[in-house]
């Protein structure tokens, strides 16, 4: 599988995304998943799933240096007070020091709150939470204005897009 190169992040090309997946599923068929090659695993807070996401990695034998792991802040924890907590919380239920890529799930609030968002964010590169940070569901002038902001190079607008929804 080829990996996309963006603003000095290496992603596998094609990643598994364990969305509407109960934590029995995800402890059934990620392990599956990994056997079969897939080295990119997206996962966020509100799936509620991540302690799943994680022990379904090291139960797979798979070197955590192999895997692309991506996961996402919700939008009830972008208050500064909140934000780095949450983060915290969703790195001790992965069992990982760091994840590779993450991500603001949604936009959410108005100028000034999203610039906060993005120091937030940022944090988390220089705290060595986050490799490589980036958004979700973004439009594009939202898009351009997060990454004017962000200090460090945000490599994705994760968005949603398959053969149901294009």
């Amino acid at each position: 599988m080829h990996d996309v190169t963006a603003n000095g992040a290496s992603i596998p090309a094609l990643g598994f995304g364990t969305f509407r997946m109960s934590e029995a599923e995800v402890a059934e068929v990620l392990p599956q998943a990994l056997k079969l090659g897939f080295r990119h695993v997206d996962t966020a807070q509100v799936y509620g799933n991540e302690a799943a996401v994680g022990a379904a990695i090291r139960a797979s034998g798979v070197p955590r240096d192999e895997i692309f792991l991506t996961t996402k802040v919700w939008v009830s924890e972008f208050a500064p007070e909140k934000f780095l907590p949450s983060v915290e919380e969703s790195l001790t239920k992965l069992g990982v020091d760091n994840v590779d890529l993450l991500l603001l799930h949604w936009p959410h609030g108005n100028d000034t709150l999203r610039e906060v968002q993005i120091e937030e964010l940022n944090k988390t590169v220089a705290k060595g939470m986050a490799k490589h940070i980036g958004i979700s569901n973004y439009n594009v002038a939202e898009m351009h204005e997060a990454a004017r902001l962000s200090a460090a190079p945000l490599v994705t607008n994760q968005v949603e897009y398959h053969p149901y929804l294009s």
